[in-house]
């Protein structure tokens, strides 16, 4: 098998970040901890950085691939989806709403469902990415609302970085293809330019599941059902202090397992996601005392699936949603005050549409048809203070007001104390909230096993304190280690009602996890560069409902050179503990995968091999409340290989 694929290894387009010792890589600047650029280890979070150079020594090729390699984060995939959890924090039916994604401080949950798409429904391909930042614990102190349990903030790679035409072709197992293109270029006027597109297609493979095991059903096997393809198409234009960007993506995925009491192996069942975001962003001198920014932005979010009942003639039913918004954010970081830098900031989202519908196909008939709009608001003020050479005291706090929900506060605190130069100690704070979306509140499907609206639903509110030591050795070598405690209210879930007999998001009670995470990275001047970690992690649920995650995690990520012409090697290994679900437990697992990469194969060509799943272990998640299934198995081996050229 070869492939082309766009990641583009052209003269002059080296890996500089592995190159540099430890010390310096520690050191890199983020931005999503406090909304302003910062060493990260003076940010008032555990952050972590997830590097252009590791996407690419390591062949991840969705943001869920990179976020199964976090400390402490978890990826629940259901053949439809994937779902994330972090710190325990992980409940079956979940959406992603408990995490707030951004691509360039852009938000990409959609305002019908919350979610944030992290699979290959991720608007973006990963070879555009410049790095990924991880921040841990809530955010809602300056992002509001899903800023619940983590924020993560996808910087994509400036448009004078990836100079040039570069194209692309990739071919894997199970029908696997994609094509890839970008052009670059600037103006003598110092404006820049970036254009990608990609498109993608995979056949998947046929799956069997035995609670589908009849004569009538294919005996449990879905043929052909697990197909998935799509387009991406991403812009960019700089100009001085002004950014301009479009993102646009489209993916159909096919429907395997029968979700929400569909007739099985039915070839008509698929979900289609469409989105198109718009952002237009303005900042002055970051050098100046006060730096300005400000954005606008607009977005929209189609989602519908096609569903086939259980009946004689088998009816095809369409659901779904879409929705449009558009917003504004400023923003003001100071530094006037000697020992202060203070941010104050304003955000406005209008959503102008709210629309969700379900319909039978043939014969037409209407079950939903509900239009909403929907406001949220807040203003925010942080302000990190030195105490001293060797102490930072960071406080936030951020007011929203939600349509349908009353106003909330969202403090944080962080003491950072810097004993050493090789030590850092922090204590934090914070407390977050995530409102009821369109979908809790306002979805019914009237019927047996359908679904009841609630408006009445309140907000889920998060606190958490962690205590994190970070200890420096040498230039090349840190350990980590946080202990936490996290105490979720009013938790949303969905719960079963007798009459009529349904599903009902309602307000549900009380969570709480605790637990400890430790880190050690090292890197060695010879380019050999590892990342391990290990969490454990204790669940308290008063209700006694199932929490897909696990009490154990272990990780661990190694790259290294082989020898001469530039041929790199990675490997990485992830432990993941039992998990419980609705009607069954997820045994505990270990997956190993494999990339191997060369530098430069030609002048301006890039040969990578990869293989997921290495040792073919069977494996796998929770399964929901939508599904018959109580577990969904995984994918075995499956291989990849890519060629990349830049023109």
């Amino acid at each position: 098998m070869l492939a082309l694929a766009g990641a583009g290894a052209r003269a002059g387009d080296t890996d500089d970040l592995t190159t540099l010792p430890l010390e310096q890589l520690m050191s890199m600047e983020v931005y999503s901890a406090s909304k302003f650029m910062q060493k990260s280890s003076r940010a008032p979070s555990s952050v972590t950085v997830i590097t252009r150079t590791e996407i690419r020594q390591f062949g991840w090729r969705t943001l869920a691939d990179v976020a199964r390699s976090v400390r402490g984060m978890v990826v629940s995939y259901d053949r439809n989806y994937s779902y994330l959890g972090q710190r325990g924090i992980l409940r079956p039916g979940d959406f992603n709403t408990r995490f707030l994604l951004q691509v360039d401080g852009n938000r990409m949950n959609d305002a019908v469902y919350d979610q944030a798409p992290v699979g290959a429904e991720f608007p973006l391909d990963l070879d555009l990415v410049e790095r990924i930042e991880f921040v841990p614990g809530p955010g809602s102190s300056i992002y509001g609302s899903n800023a619940f349990i983590g924020v993560i903030n996808v910087i994509t790679r400036k448009p004078g970085a990836v100079a040039g035409t570069r194209g692309s072709l990739e071919v894997g197992q199970d029908g696997a293809r994609k094509a890839a293109a970008s052009v670059g270029w600037g103006s003598p006027q110092g404006s820049e330019y970036l254009i990608a597109a990609s498109a993608w297609r995979s056949d998947g493979r046929d799956l069997y599941f035995p609670e589908f095991d009849t004569p009538a059903q294919n005996h449990g096997v879905a043929s052909g059902l697990d197909d998935e393809r799509g387009q991406r198409f991403f812009a960019r234009a700089t100009y001085g202090a002004a950014s301009l960007s479009l993102i646009h993506a489209n993916r159909v995925k096919g429907i395997p397992t029968a979700s929400y009491g569909q007739s099985f192996n039915d070839p008509r069942a698929a979900t289609t996601d469409r989105q198109t975001y718009v952002n237009a962003a303005w900042s002055s001198d970051a050098g100046a005392v006060e730096q300005l920014k400000a954005r606008l932005f607009w977005g929209q979010y189609d989602s519908f699936g096609d569903y086939v009942a259980l009946d004689e003639a088998r009816t095809l039913s369409h659901d779904g949603s879409n929705a449009r918004w558009w917003g504004i954010e400023a923003s003001v970081v100071s530094t006037r005050l000697a020992g202060h830098t203070v941010l104050a900031g304003i955000d406005l989202q209008r959503d102008y549409r709210l629309h969700q519908y379900s319909f039978d196909v043939a014969p037409f008939y209407s079950y939903l048809d509900d239009r909403h709009g929907g406001r949220r608001a807040g203003l925010y003020l942080q302000d990190q203070l030195a105490l001293g050479e060797a102490v930072l005291l960071n406080l936030g706090l951020r007011y929203d007001r939600n349509s349908g929900s009353d106003g909330v506060w969202s403090p944080r605190a962080a003491l950072i104390w810097n004993p050493s130069e090789a030590t850092t100690i922090k204590a934090i704070y914070g407390r977050a909230f995530r409102s009821p979306n369109s979908y809790e509140k306002f979805y019914a499907f009237p019927g047996a096993d359908g679904q009841t609206g609630n408006p009445g639903l309140r907000e889920e509110r998060v606190r958490s304190t962690e205590l994190a030591l970070v200890r420096e050795f040498g230039e090349n070598a840190r350990v980590s280690v946080s202990a936490f405690r996290t105490a979720l209210a009013d938790l949303i879930a969905p719960v079963e009602q007798r009459e009529p007999a349904s599903v009902r998001f309602e307000n549900i009670g009380r969570l709480g996890a605790r637990g400890v995470e430790i880190e050690y990275e090292r890197a060695t001047p010879g380019g050999l560069s590892l990342r391990t970690s290990y969490s454990a992690i204790r669940v308290s649920d008063a209700l006694g409902q199932p929490v897909n995650a696990p009490a154990r995690l272990a990780k661990f990520n190694g790259s290294a050179p082989l020898g001469a012409g530039g041929w790199r090697a990675a490997l990485e290994a992830q432990y993941v503990g039992a998990r419980h679900g609705v009607s069954g437990t997820a045994g505990p697992y270990v997956v190993v995968n494999a990339n191997l990469m060369s530098a430069r194969l030609l002048r301006n060509l890039e040969l990578s091999l990869g293989v997921t799943n290495l040792f073919d272990r069977a494996y796998a998640d929770p399964a929901s409340i939508e599904h018959r299934q109580s577990v969904i198995a995984q994918d075995g081996r499956r291989l990849v290989a890519r060629l990349a050229y830049a023109f």
